[in-house]
């Protein structure tokens, strides 16, 4: 990750946290606070612009939008492959509510995508993530059992991503995505809180690992209210 999106992310942090009512600090002093250079902190308030987080009004400064800011927003990049726990800032609580944890074989579909035997196994994992007391996705994952073992209840409460880094020592990759949007279904009802005809903003998505081997076929489901995706130019 860029220098100039760590410190849009924090600033960003900062504004949800209120710390950032009205006004941002002058360019001078974010570049004091973040020991950098303006043109990184001019870099990463584009970012914030293009999120319609802020707004600057030449000769006065850098405002917050009169838009409201709910509690609970994330914007992902569609360009970001580090995992939703990594991603979620410490501004938010999150926790994942389990909802089913199976190991079954994989169907033809799967054994094509992942490049799999008609023998192996695989997880069947779904999850909500809730931050701050609230659900926030909900979350379809299937994965190898072969190329990332040993998976628990436990990890999944925590995060499976920073789990196949650090202790499997392996190396996350590209990924491919297709995003849409749908209407909410039965478990969208019940996991998320929408209403029946609340639209949600759904990511398929195949990761793989860095040396090119599919290690996942997820789905998620966001809220429309809490959740955006934003195009960068890198």
């Amino acid at each position: 990750m860029s220098r100039y999106q760590e410190i849009a992310n924090d600033i960003e942090k900062d504004i949800i946290e209120k710390k950032y009512v009205r006004q941002l600090p002058e360019q001078f002093d974010l570049a004091k606070k973040y020991h950098t250079s303006r043109v990184t902190i001019v870099h990463a308030l584009k970012i914030l612009q293009s999120k319609k987080l802020i707004k600057a009004v030449k000769g006065h400064g850098t405002f917050i939008t009169s838009k409201s800011i709910p509690d609970i927003f994330l914007n992902s990049g569609v360009n970001e492959h580090t995992g939703f726990t990594r991603h979620v800032n410490s501004a938010f609580l999150l926790t994942s509510n389990i909802i089913s944890f199976n190991i079954r074989r994989p169907s033809a579909e799967e054994c094509k995508a992942l490049c799999l035997d008609k023998n192996d196994e695989v997880y069947d994992i779904i999850r909500q993530r809730i931050l701050n007391g609230k659900p926030a996705r909900l979350e379809y994952t299937v994965m190898p059992i072969k190329r990332i073992p040993g998976i628990t209840m436990d990890i999944l409460h925590k995060s499976v991503y920073s789990y196949i880094q650090n202790e499997l020592g392996l190396k996350i990759g590209k990924d491919d995505r297709i995003i849409t949007a749908e209407k909410s279904d039965a478990y969208d009802m019940k996991y998320l809180d929408c209403a029946i005809d609340d639209p949600v903003l759904c990511i398929q998505q195949k990761a793989f690992l860095e040396d090119g081997r599919p290690f996942e076929l997820s789905e998620s489901r966001n809220r429309y209210d809490r959740g955006a995706l934003t195009v960068n130019g890198d």
